[in-house]
C-alpha cells in the first residue's frame, strides 16, 4: 500500500496503524462502509446455506454417492472453509462497516481471517483441478495415486499452511504489509495454476476425443465424444470466468494501491473500488457450491434428498433412504 502510506517507513508500518490512519484520509468513508456492510450481509446467508449443504451432503452420504470417491472429500474441506467465510468473516466486515459508518476507530478485523479463508478455498480449488488431470490424464492409474488418504493430507496440508500464514501476520505485525504483498502473490499463482492445469484438461480431452474418433467406425460415438467436448469446455469456461470474475479485480486494485504512488490523488474511489473487490471475493465462496457441487449428478440427488426431507433429515430412515435411491436409478 505504498500509493496510500506516502511514508518512507512504509514498510515498517503495521497494518493496524495503516488502516486508522488511512480512514481519517478518505471522505467518502460512510459510502465505503455501506459498500463492505450490505453485500456481506446479503451474501452471508448464500454462502452459508449453499456450502452447508454441500458439508451435510458428504457427511451424511444418505444415498451413499459421495465418500467412496477422494474428490468429494476435496469439496467438502473446500465448502467448509466457504462456509467460515459466510459464519466469521462476512458478519465481522459488517460490524467493522458499521463501526466505519459511525466515524469510530476500528482496526480491519477480519482481514486475517478473511486472507487465510480465502486461500485455503482457492487452494482448494487447486487441488480439485490436479485431481481432475490425474483422472484424465492417467485414467487407469488413478484409483492407485489419488486416494482418500492421500487426498486428506494434502487438505489438511493446505490448511495447515494457510493457518500458519495467517498467524504470521500477528506474529510478525511490523512486517505485516510485506507479508500482504506475498499473499497476494501465492493467490496470484494458484490463480494461474487452476488456470493453466485447466487448459491441460481441455487440450488432454480433445486430444483424447480424436484418438477415440479416430479408431471409431460408427458416426453416433464421434459425435457423443464431441458432444462431450463441448459439455467440457462449457463447464471449464464458467469455472475460469467465474473465477477470473471474482479474483482478477482484487490483484488490479492491490496492484494499484502498493504501487501506483499517483493514485493517492483519488484515494477515495480507489478505496471504494478496493472494498468492492473484496465483495467479489466473498462471491466466490457462494458460487463455488454451484460451480462443483450442484451441477454433479450425485450431489444433486442428494439435495434433493434433504430438500424432499428436510424436518427429519438429522434422523434419516433407512427405508427413505432405499426408496429414494431407487427412485433416482429410475
Amino acid at each position: 500500500m505504498a500509493a496510500i502510506a506516502d511514508n518512507t517507513n512504509f514498510f515498517n508500518m503495521t497494518s493496524d496503524k495503516l488502516s486508522s490512519d488511512l480512514w481519517l484520509t478518505v471522505g467518502n468513508f460512510k459510502t465505503i462502509s455501506m459498500t463492505t456492510s450490505i453485500p456481506s450481509m446479503v451474501m452471508s446467508p448464500v454462502i452459508v446455506c449453499g456450502n452447508l449443504l454441500v458439508v451435510l451432503s458428504v457427511w451424511k452420504d444418505p444415498l451413499k454417492k459421495l465418500r467412496s470417491l477422494p474428490s468429494n472429500r476435496i469439496i467438502a474441506s473446500m465448502a467448509i472453509a466457504d462456509l467460515l467465510v459466510g459464519v466469521v468473516v462476512c458478519p465481522l466486515m459488517v460490524y467493522w462497516g458499521w463501526a466505519i459508518f459511525h466515524n469510530k476507530k476500528l482496526t480491519f478485523p477480519a482481514l486475517k481471517a478473511f486472507s487465510v479463508l480465502v486461500d485455503v478455498s482457492a487452494g482448494h480449488v487447486l487441488l480439485l483441478t490436479v485431481d481432475r488431470v490425474f483422472a484424465l490424464v492417467t485414467p487407469l492409474q488413478y484409483r492407485v495415486k489419488v486416494t482418500n488418504r492421500r487426498v486428506c493430507i494434502a487438505s489438511i496440508a493446505c490448511w495447515a499452511y494457510f493457518i500458519l500464514f495467517g498467524c504470521a501476520f500477528g506474529l510478525w505485525a511490523r512486517e505485516d504489509l510485506i507479508l500482504g504483498i506475498i499473499f497476494n502473490l501465492q493467490s496470484l499463482c494458484i490463480l494461474i495454476g487452476i488456470l493453466v492445469l485447466n487448459l491441460v484438461i481441455l487440450f488432454a480431452f480433445r486430444k483424447h476425443r480424436k484418438t477415440i474418433a479416430a479408431q471409431a467406425q460408427s458416426t453416433a460415438n464421434r459425435q457423443m465424444m464431441l458432444q462431450r467436448e463441448r459439455k467440457l469446455s462449457k463447464a471449464i469456461a464458467i469455472v475460469i470466468c467465474a473465477f477470473l470474475i471474482c479474483f482478477v479485480p482484487w490483484f488490479i486494485v492491490q496492484f494499484l494501491l502498493y504501487f501506483c504512488a499517483p493514485c493517492t490523488r483519488q484515494l477515495s474511489r480507489l478505496m471504494l473500488v478496493y472494498t468492492s473487490t473484496a465483495a467479489l471475493l466473498f462471491a466466490n465462496s457462494g458460487v463455488n457450491p454451484f460451480l462443483y457441487a450442484w451441477r454433479l449428478p450425485r450431489y444433486r440427488d442428494t439435495f434433493k434428498y434433504f430438500l424432499k426431507n428436510r424436518r427429519e433429515y438429522c434422523f434419516i430412515k433407512k427405508s427413505q433412504v432405499e426408496n429414494f435411491a431407487s427412485e433416482t436409478r429410475l
